[in-house]
């Protein structure tokens, strides 16, 4: 816990009020509509929050780095549900039972300072990657996409998840995915996409670096 600063984020000890819960990759950290009644803090990994919408699709939200927190909108009451959580890479998590410290949370004002600045970084950083996607072309946005996506060199996501994140549509998608095969960039495999040309995918990526950390 002093590795990665949690204690620092609190008043009191949270000590005795935490777990440590290990997820591999594909791992489900929040289940979906759950009602989770503990407050997650991501110490190792990358993660991705997501929704179902009443007809049955699913979108991607937003990816999630460490170190950050997990839970904090169903905590704070903002909605009643959880949103589904997965784990990209093998992730390392501090489980708050907010359960049995619930009102020692609520009245520290220490640590809701730090999830206000969490929350404000997050909403920016929001910001920043929608007006960023709008403005550089998608074989750089996907390129970084992938980057932040893939686990162990082989991108996976499925393909309408993946142009609804890049606002695209689904043949515009195709059409760049099939381009960096063709150039030696991707090569395409039973379990997705292999990662050939690091340093290529690397360098359309770096010209928009539009999904920064979304960590603390």
């Amino acid at each position: 816990m002093k590795s990665f600063h949690l204690a620092e984020f609190f008043s009191f000890d949270i000590a005795p009020y935490c777990s440590t819960a290990k997820f591999e990759s594909g791992q489900s950290i929040l289940e979906e509509g759950s009602g989770s009644v503990s407050l997650y803090f991501l110490s190792e990994g990358r993660a991705k929050l997501f929704l179902t919408h009443e007809n049955g699709r699913t979108s991607l939200v937003s990816f999630l780095d460490a170190p950050c927190f997990i839970g904090e909108m169903e905590f704070l009451g903002a909605q009643q549900c959880t949103n589904g959580v997965t784990a990209i890479t093998p992730c390392t998590c501090y489980r708050i039972d907010t359960a049995a410290c619930h009102e020692q949370i609520m009245n520290d004002a220490k640590f809701l300072r730090q999830l206000c600045l969490f929350l404000s970084k997050k909403a920016l950083r929001n910001t920043a990657v929608y007006s960023k996607s709008q403005a550089y072309p998608l074989e750089n946005r996907l390129a970084a996409f992938i980057f932040t996506a893939a686990t162990g060199g082989v991108y996976r996501e499925k393909h309408t998840e993946a142009a609804e994140f890049l606002g695209v549509s689904y043949r515009h998608l195709l059409y760049v995915l099939a381009d960096f095969v063709k150039k030696g960039i991707l090569t395409k495999n039973k379990s997705g996409y292999l990662i050939t040309d690091s340093q290529a995918l690397h360098d359309l990526a770096d010209s928009v670096s539009i999904y920064e950390s979304s960590g603390l």
